[in-house]
Order: structure tokens, then sequence, then C-alpha cells
């Protein structure tokens, strides 16, 4: 226990994290009637509520998700068994060409297979057919998660601006920075910050359970940088630059999970509509009142109001990381807006999927039908279309 409080005192040095002489025990015993907070009050709650929304997540889904979906139409993804083949599994994994492979390789990988096994070229065709499937959600899976994140991100959007509305540094952010080490938290503020940090705890507990996507490692970093401002800005009293910037990103979250779920529901009005509002809130949030004006403040403004310490650097490193984030997924929106004007009429998520816009449903019956059908020849078993979505 000795070991582990000095590791603690080491890490939480006061000369690191506080600016202007400040000292944990100004923190400690505040005013009457004044709150300042400090790291205990928001870690472990904020992991115990992040596993509470688990099960309020499913709860939601269970009861008012998927009804409406089967309402409007969406069903679950049509599952196939797949034998037990351990030889062939274990083959599988030590080339790694199960999912990734081109098409041509699989090919070649199936019949030298079939040489290995005792199975036929058109069993290990199944085989993989249905291993694929298996690695692909269906759009009940994909709607699903984009209503918990619809759902989450509106309410906090609104429910912040109402917080932060009579609050000064909304208008004028330099009272971020002003007296900092004496800027009480009033309940509303330390609940809101601790019900954020909770969620993307739970977005970092749900990653397994989640359909992976091709940036999902961005995401990933995302959470894991979002989680360390969070926490880190609460602990050393940086909690009102923390809210703007939890707020900017809020802001336009809702509309890309809006726009999904209406994709998914293939409401292609309402689905452009909202990918259009989104487009020009993300323009406006992540390009300019992110970087300009947050990012400003927190790396320049701060410096009129204090000196520069230690962990001025990481924490702006870590705005910094989002704002190369912010970059990236720009890069990946315009190239989806290009889309709609060259003649792709479905939007698609900008945190691309791992199968294309057709959907696994479709592609494997396509592939069955092919198959069923007896054409075209093996050599060319895959129309040129699907063979396209067997390379992701």
């Amino acid at each position: 226990m000795e070991k582990l409080q000095a590791l603690r005192d080491w890490f939480w040095d006061e000369k690191f994290w506080l600016m202007s002489n400040a000292t944990w025990q100004d923190f400690e015993n505040p005013p009457p009637g004044v709150y300042y907070p400090l790291e205990r009050h928001i870690f472990l709650p904020s992991i115990v509520l992040g596993v509470l929304l688990i099960g309020i997540r499913l709860a939601y889904e269970r009861i008012l998700v998927v009804p409406f979906a089967q309402h409007m139409g969406l069903t679950f993804k049509k599952t196939y068994r797949v034998e037990k083949e351990p030889r062939l599994w274990r083959l599988c994994i030590l080339n790694k060409l199960i999912i990734t492979s081109w098409y041509s390789e699989r090919v070649t990988f199936e019949r030298e297979l079939s040489k290995k096994t005792s199975l036929t070229e058109r069993q290990i065709q199944r085989w993989f057919r249905h291993r694929r499937s298996q690695e692909m959600p269906g759009r009940m899976k994909k709607f699903r998660e984009c209503s918990w994140h619809f759902l989450f991100y509106s309410s906090s959007f609104f429910s912040g601006l109402y917080v932060l509305w009579d609050k000064q540094y909304l208008w004028d952010s330099k009272h971020c920075w002003i007296d900092y080490r004496h800027q009480h938290v009033p309940n509303d503020v330390f609940w809101f910050y601790t019900i954020e940090l909770a969620f993307y705890w739970n977005l970092v507990f749900m990653v397994l359970s989640d359909h992976k996507r091709k940036d999902s490692n961005q995401m990933f970093l995302h959470h894991v940088v979002t989680i360390s401002l969070i926490y880190f800005s609460f602990a050393s009293n940086m909690i009102r630059i923390g809210m703007l910037v939890l707020v900017v990103h809020d802001s336009v979250d809702l509309w890309m999970a809006g726009a999904k779920m209406a994709n998914y529901l293939k409401k292609e009005t309402l689905t452009d509509t909202m990918f259009g509002v989104f487009f020009i809130v993300w323009l406006y949030t992540r390009l300019y009142v992110y970087p300009f004006r947050v990012v400003w403040s927190a790396s320049i403004q701060s410096l009129h109001y204090n000196p520069i310490w230690p962990a001025y650097w990481l924490l702006n490193g870590l705005l910094w990381v989002l704002q190369v984030l912010h970059i990236i997924w720009t890069v990946m929106i315009l190239r989806i807006f290009v889309n709609k004007f060259t003649g792709e009429k479905k939007i698609k998520d900008v945190r691309s999927d791992t199968e294309e816009s057709t959907g696994g449903e479709e592609i494997e019956n396509k592939y069955e039908e092919i198959n069923t059908n007896g054409s075209p020849s093996m050599r060319n078993p895959r129309p040129s279309g699907i063979r396209k979505k067997c390379k992701a």
C-alpha cells in the first residue's frame, strides 16, 4: 500500500498538474458552499455508471429500438450455421485469408485446402461464405448502435446548452482561465461531466460487441483521448474549457447518427437532409469553432492569465490529437459529399463499415443464387460487383 500511495503521489504531483503555485490543499478545503473538483470524485463513479449504461442501452434497444425498427421494415440478419471444421479453421487463421484476402488468392487457397482436407472445393467455398457472413453486421445491428448514439448525443448536446447558457465562459472563453483556482463547480456541471465520462467508458467497454469499421483504430484512439481529457481536466479544475469541448463535439455527432439511422431504414430524402445538416455543422464546429475558439483559448488565451505549466503541454497535445482526427474524418466526409454529386446515390457511413453499401445479407443472397444456378463457371464463380466486395 505504501508503494501504491507513493506512485499515486508521484503521478499527481501538483507541480505538474496545477499552475500559478496552486496546491491540492486548495482543492481539499474550499470555502463553505463552494466545490472544487478532486479526481477521486469522478474516476470510480464514472466507471460504475459506464457499466450501468450497458444495461440501460440493452433495455433501450430491446424495448424501444427493435420494435420500432421492425415496424419500419428492418429485419434481423439471416444467420448461417457454420460447420465445425477445426483443421480448416486452424489453417485459415494461420494464413489470414478468411476475410481479408484478394479473390484470386482465396481461390488458390481453397484448392490447396481441398487437397489437404476431405472437403470439396464447393464445401470449402460454402464454409468460407458462412464464416464471412458471421463477421458482417446486419442493418438491424447497425441501426441499434446508431440509435443509442443518437439518444445520447442529442440528450447531451441540448442538456449541455441548458447547463452552459447562463455561464459567462460560454460567451467569452477568457473566463475559463481567470482565477482558475477559485472556480466553483456547480452540481449540474459536475453531473454533466461525470455522465459524459461514463458514456465514453461505455463506448470502450462495448468495442468488442459493436461492429468493426475501417477506422475502428482511430475511433478507439478518439475514445481514449477523450477519456483522458475529461478525467485530467476535471482533476486539475479545467472543467470550463472541457465543457466547451464536449458541447462542440456533441453538436455534430447527433446528426451523423440520425443520418445513418435514416439510411438503414432506406429513407433517402431524410438521409440526404440529415447528412446535409451534419456536413454544415461539422465544417462549422470541427474546422472553425473547435480549432479557432476552443483550442486557441487553451493554447494561447490561457497564457494571458497564467504562466505555462507542465500539464499545459499534455492537455493541449490531446486537444491537437483530436483536431488531427477531425481533419482525417473531414477528408472522408468530403469524399462522400463528392460522391453525391458524381452519381453515388447512397450515403455511406462516415466511419466506413467493413462491408460495402449493399449490405451483408444481400451479398450472401446473391452469392447463394449464383451457386444454386450453377453459373458462372468455377473459374469465375462471382460476378465483378460481388467480387469487388470480397476484397474488403
